[in-house]
């Protein structure tokens, strides 16, 4: 999904997140990768932790697990700290991003796209050659 401002999220999503507020260390038993970049990250970095949770499916069994109207929590996504950076910046510039998107891609498209404009001429000159 190309950069967007308008989050176009429906009520039947697989599954939904919480933005987290800030980064937290990796201190899991082994390494993650990243959510994004899909790189593999230490036990003991610097990561994003995104909480992630869905509906209950087949609500006789889960509601009895989990409570009556409770959501089903499921494996936190983690993000590098080098992907979160991106994530926090597009964020605040009030773009819409996936998760499962790579921050470096849509770091590009957003200098290609809003970069300084000197910049956006010679990338595009570049494109065409």
């Amino acid at each position: 999904m190309p950069l967007s401002c308008e989050c176009d999220y429906d009520e039947n999503c697989d599954w939904y997140f919480d933005r987290p507020e800030d980064y937290s260390t990796l201190d899991s038993k082994r390494r993650r990768r990243c959510c994004s970049c899909k790189e593999l990250i230490d036990v003991g970095a610097t990561v994003l932790s995104f909480e992630r949770w869905r509906t209950p499916q087949c609500e006789s069994i889960e509601e009895k697990i989990y409570g009556e109207g409770e959501n089903v929590p499921l494996a936190p996504w983690i993000m590098c700290e080098r992907c979160g950076d991106i994530y926090f910046s597009l964020g605040e510039l009030g773009f819409c991003v996936n998760l499962d998107e790579s921050m470096l891609a849509l770091l590009s498209e957003y200098q290609v796209n809003y970069g300084p404009k000197e910049k956006r001429c010679n990338q595009t000159k570049e494109q065409t050659t």
